[in-house]
């Protein structure tokens, strides 16, 4: 069976990844969260990546997993982060010694994605970026989205899918209510337009 491609991001119900200065804010924990970051480390070994966001991941995660204040489950999360494969589609990153097992791709997000799903492996995950989300989108390599709307507005930031001019068919695959109000949809992405 083929690797597939999936999109995984925290979104709040406005439809904003991250708040208005571009800082991520983290969804409120419990035990469906754990769960639902447990399942990680089983379904994806590569990491895929802009530059930006890239960067962001590459001061953070590298240290989590040590940092005494981290919390056990992020901590966890971290070792997992840490360990898998990285690709970082850039024209100007030359070093991606920052964060270990990163390695550097050409822009041609399409081949490069197609010739990882001829691997051997298990699937590949982007879960940061919302212009690397949208370039990976139209380049038509997303399989999978995996939306975990959280229950806040952050009335700005920077929205997911903001312009990015494209029509996609999406089958409804799981929809599971959580613990915090948090509600986790998966869907099929279609390649022709809806």
């Amino acid at each position: 069976m083929a690797r597939k491609c999936v999109l995984s991001m925290v979104l709040s119900v406005d439809g904003y990844i991250n708040g208005p200065g571009g800082e991520f804010i983290p969804p409120a924990w419990s035990s469906d969260l754990d769960a639902w970051t447990d399942e990680m480390p089983r379904r994806y070994d590569t990491l895929l990546y802009g530059r930006a966001a890239w960067v962001q991941m590459a001061a953070y995660w590298p240290r989590a997993d040590a940092d005494p204040a981290t919390p056990a489950p992020t901590r966890e999360l971290a070792r997992f982060m840490n360990s898998a494969r990285k690709i970082v589609f850039s024209r100007t990153l030359t070093d991606a010694r920052a964060w270990a097992n990163s390695e550097i791709a050409d822009t041609d997000v399409a081949a490069v994605v197609a010739r990882e799903k001829t691997q051997a492996g298990k699937d590949m995950v982007i879960f940061a970026g919302a212009r690397f989300a949208q370039t990976a989108l139209a380049a038509g390599v997303v399989d999978e989205l995996s939306i975990l709307v959280v229950p806040e507005l952050f009335g700005h930031g920077t929205r997911l899918f903001e312009g990015h001019a494209l029509r996609r068919r999406l089958t409804l695959t799981k929809a599971r209510p959580m613990d915090t109000g948090a509600v986790l949809m998966r869907y099929g992405v279609g390649q022709g337009r809806a």
